[in-house]
């Protein structure tokens, strides 16, 4: 069940709490297209005894269309919900777009969060390097409108009645797809913190065939990255996720949850 907190201005943080209340929290940074409301992803960590969090950005589902000024404002925003919830220590599992906003997490929580895990993350475009290989436009001067209306024609074009069901689509296109607009915008400035500031284990899995070398060069921005490469695979989907979740956390939890 998706729940609600207030943080500055009045504004609201939505969020689902999901798995062993007394197991060791894990704060989940959904990708692009996506809901909270999706906890079937990771039924594998559930089963674990772990205690899923996922928090919805600003614009998704019931989280209001609050205008971040950069991503280490996301930092910011979820000591909101670490003091609501009492966590003195949690990991971070960012996925595809979530990865920024786990790092962010990681530097506002150097001595509360313990390990993040990217799976399939977006690359560092705050630096001009990495960003000069990626492949699709940037515009750093356009506005949310704008990028909502992209947002919109990109991926919730045509969809099928069915497609409209689902709640990573419902919860996207909340607020003019308000969410993405965002995400899409501050990406690609200055996030307002480097990945040298982030002292965290990172655990990183990108595929080869997902333009991995900003993936390379991200992970050597990261003072203590381990970025395992897979072979062969798509950029995201609940299979390979979970794949990750059962190579790379569930036997770290199995070693580190007593």
């Amino acid at each position: 069940m998706e729940k609600t907190i207030q943080y500055k201005n009045g504004n609201i943080l939505a969020y689902t709490d999901v798995g062993d209340k007394n197991g060791y929290p894990i704060l989940v940074q959904h990708g692009l297209v996506a809901s909270i409301k999706d906890s079937y992803l990771f039924h594998r960590l559930i089963g674990l005894g772990t205690r899923l969090i996922s928090i919805a950005r600003p614009g998704y589902g019931a989280s209001s269309p609050y205008v971040m000024k950069n991503m280490a404002e996301w930092g910011n925003i979820v000591s909101a919900l670490v003091d609501e919830l009492h966590l003195s220590q949690f990991d971070v599992l960012g996925m595809s777009s979530g990865a920024p906003y786990s790092y962010s997490i990681g530097c506002k929580f150097p001595d509360k969060c313990r390990t993040i895990f990217i799976f399939s993350g977006i690359p560092a475009l705050y630096d001009d390097a990495v960003l000069a290989h990626w492949p699709h436009p940037v515009n750093k001067s356009a506005e949310i409108p704008e990028l909502e209306k992209l947002a919109k024609g990109l991926f919730f074009s045509n969809l099928s009645s069915e497609d409209l069901l689902r709640s990573d689509i419902q919860d996207s296109m909340m607020n003019d797809c308000f969410g993405i607009a965002q995400d899409l915008k501050i990406r690609c400035l200055d996030w307002g913190f480097s990945l040298s500031d982030v002292k965290q284990t990172v655990v990183m899995q990108h595929s080869k065939e997902d333009n991995l070398i900003m993936a390379e060069m991200t992970a050597k921005l990261l003072p203590n990255c381990q970025l395992e490469i897979r072979e062969s695979g798509e950029h995201f989907s609940a299979e390979l996720l979970d794949n990750y979740i059962k190579t790379a956390m569930a036997k770290y939890y199995e070693r580190t949850i007593s």
